[in-house]
């Protein structure tokens, strides 16, 4: 690979400094010198410039992605075809922010900015499908976040265009096994409905930390196939619970419609946890209302002041009819929760309050005042050590506990086994646990997930 200082590609790249590596190739930080703007310049690496497949998906990248224009989608302003000593090279769209990746590394997001993302995402992937376009491996590496959480997906170099001959040898599955729909695993080819259940499992690790299933190669590609979903946390707003189940389903009919019925979905979902302390319990799937006959949606309300913040990348709403419904909604949800709580405390121990039954005691009316997250279940992190990361993360669920799994090269113990856990011992419902997973010591995280550099796209 050639120095930062060794020439200007085409006469007019100028390489600044490295950025990211991968296996194919690297990806530096350039300066367009002609129009004089930072821009992104991926190299493969010279002993794949000669391997035809290889060099076919990098082509790929550059005209599939370079054909796609949104605001969500990374651009490609040019491509070089390998001229030795030169490899082949793409010219890109410089993102100044993170992978998703790396942000999830620090553990879950709020829902709210979970379907924030998961929104942006299926709309540039609705444009993709438009164009006939599947991507093939939607996974946090693969979503960028600039400054406000502005998403921009990227690596198209698997992408797949309908009706084109494929790259790769029949029966071969291309793709990131960890996010890998059911179908695929099959055998089947990739589809629109592919992409949206890979968009699901983005989501259900937004939303946890972890993605659904852990283990190694088959073993977790049956898991996608075989396993149902694992239940979401169940501070997880019952809405959004309900929209990544759909995006997970095993049938791909099951799935949404469409990439636009997903941004659509999961944009009325993030507006309503973030419009003026009241969370939209239910979104459904036709008309933004639920499927039970009434014409309001549930209502949760939240004091204000506790309310999370408006995302940077929200965009301005029109104070339209939907905006006058919810404030009306709130009204009426504000109306039947002061009439509850008069209730409550006009309500006398001899009156017909249905918990006065016979035996209680006065004492026995009032709400209680211990939280339901303080209930405390015992974490015993001994016994978890050296048993597969996949049982202990099934484990801390079933106690209604959060997983975040961390990995680390460990010449001691067997990979993808639990390394240690933390915090162990009595711990409050709902709580995060920390479970680190032995890598092999050369390192490589099971399951294909890999937590690189904000613009390391350069694996394909």
């Amino acid at each position: 690979m050639p120095a930062a200082s060794d020439f200007l590609l085409a006469g007019r790249y100028e390489l600044n400094h490295r950025i990211a590596a991968g296996g194919f190739g690297e990806v530096w930080r350039a300066t367009d010198v002609l129009l004089g703007r930072p821009v992104a310049v991926k190299l493969l690496h010279p002993e794949y410039s000669r391997n035809p497949e290889t060099l076919a998906r990098f082509r790929a990248e550059a005209r599939h992605a370079g054909a796609l224009s949104h605001e969500n989608i990374a651009r490609v302003y040019d491509y070089g075809e390998p001229d030795p000593p030169r490899p082949p090279f793409l010219v890109m769209e410089l993102i100044d922010g993170s992978s998703l990746a790396d942000v999830l590394a620090s553990g879950p997001v709020a829902p709210a900015r979970a379907m924030d993302i998961v929104a942006q995402t299926a709309s540039s992937l609705q444009v993709a499908h438009q164009a006939g376009l599947i991507h093939r491996d939607i996974k946090p590496a693969n979503v960028l976040l600039s400054h406000g959480d502005l998403v921009k997906i990227t690596d198209f170099g698997i992408s797949h265009a309908a009706g084109s001959a494929p790259v790769t040898s029949t029966g071969m599955v291309v793709g990131t096994v960890a996010y890998l729909a059911p179908e695929r695993v099959r055998g089947s080819s990739a589809t629109a409905a592919s992409d949206l259940y890979s968009l699901g499992v983005v989501a259900y690790e937004c939303l946890v930390g972890a993605p659904p299933y852990l283990g190694i190669g088959v073993e977790l590609a049956v898991a996608h196939r075989d396993q149902p979903m694992p239940p979401l946390p169940a501070a997880v707003p019952a809405g959004v619970a309900a929209l990544v189940g759909e995006l997970m389903a095993k049938d791909p009919a099951a799935r949404p419609g469409s990439a636009a019925d997903v941004a659509r979905r999961a944009g009325l979902l993030r507006d309503g946890l973030l419009h003026d302390g009241v969370t939209v319990a239910d979104v459904g799937p036709a008309a933004g209302l639920p499927d039970d006959g009434t014409d309001q949606p549930t209502l949760t309300l939240a004091p204000t002041a506790l309310a999370p913040a408006p995302l940077a990348s929200e965009r301005p709403r029109r104070r339209s009819g939907r905006g006058r419904r919810l404030a009306i909604f709130a009204a009426i949800a504000a109306a039947l929760a002061a009439i509850l709580l008069a209730g409550t405390l006009l309500t006398s121990p001899d009156g017909p309050s249905a918990l006065n039954h016979p035996g209680a005691s006065p004492s026995s009316t009032l709400p209680s005042s211990t939280p339901a997250a303080a209930r405390l279940v015992n974490v015993s992190g001994s016994s978890l050590t050296g048993q597969p990361v996949s049982a202990a993360v099934s484990r801390l669920r079933q106690l209604g506990l959060v997983p975040r799994v961390l990995w680390r090269p460990s010449s001691q113990q067997r990979p993808g086994t639990v390394l240690s856990v933390s915090p162990d011992g009595q711990l409050p419902v709902g709580s995060t646990v920390t479970v680190t997973g032995a890598l092999p010591p050369q390192g490589g995280k099971p399951g294909g997930h890999r937590k690189g550099h904000k613009h390391d796209h350069s694996d394909g």
